[in-house]
């Protein structure tokens, strides 16, 4: 208790104390989740499942018709100006990210990717990621780490009185890819959003603890 009073009697201390209790929260869930995505692959609830383009259900998108049964490509076609491709029921996997690769003839403008928690639950704006262009028409959605139950593609937002030519090749998406999913080293590297909160948290803690030490401090009597 000595110890800790000396330690915070020093300038700086306060600051100091809440980033040492950011990285080690930071190091703890790291540890967890690498824990828990490996528990789910030993059980084999986190797999890579390549799932083709037909075995969704689509609405507002129509094959084309010389294509129909193509494994290696096939182009859909918007037919208004909300296609979606629905995933019924994922919820006895563990669901991590989805991918593809689609080169688009017209401007896709809008994609996400809906997802609920709960099976029979309407999809919601909250519950929605956009995805990550690598290139060469590749996408990468990448998922919270929460229970999924149903995912909801919308690849696409077409322009009003207009359609947009989806071309996927290969015909299928997949999730949990293995190239997607992060080493065992990559848990303990923040994206810049975690790095930007580390950075900012632990500082308005500190302030805030400071503030609530001064104005403590204020009250206490003048010893005569």
């Amino acid at each position: 208790m000595k110890r800790l009073k000396t330690f915070f009697a020093r300038r700086g201390a306060v600051p100091a104390a809440c980033y040492i209790l950011a990285v080690a929260v930071w190091l703890v869930l790291s540890l967890a989740h690498a824990g828990s995505d490996a528990l789910a692959k030993a059980q084999g609830r986190m797999t890579e499942q390549i799932i083709p383009v037909q075995s969704w259900q689509l609405v507002g998108l129509e094959p084309a018709e010389e294509q129909a049964t193509a494994e290696s490509a096939l182009t859909l076609t918007t037919t208004n100006g909300d296609p979606q491709m629905i995933l019924e029921d994922v919820s006895g996997q563990v669901v991590r990210t989805l991918s593809y690769t689609v080169m688009f003839d017209g401007d896709a403008r809008e994609m996400c990717l809906y997802y609920t928690t709960k099976v029979g639950e309407d999809y919601s704006q909250d519950r929605r990621v956009f995805p990550q262009n690598l290139g060469n028409g590749q996408y990468l959605y990448t998922l919270p780490r929460t229970s999924i139950a149903a995912l909801r593609l919308d690849p696409c937002s077409p322009d009003e009185n207009k359609t947009v030519d989806l071309t996927f090749a290969p015909a299928t998406l997949t999730l949990n890819a293995a190239s997607t999913l992060p080493a065992w080293w990559q848990y303990l590297v923040p994206t810049w959003y975690q790095t930007f909160c580390l950075i900012l948290y632990p500082a308005l803690c500190a302030s805030a603890v400071s503030l609530i030490r001064s104005f403590f401090a204020k009250k206490e009597p003048k010893k005569l």
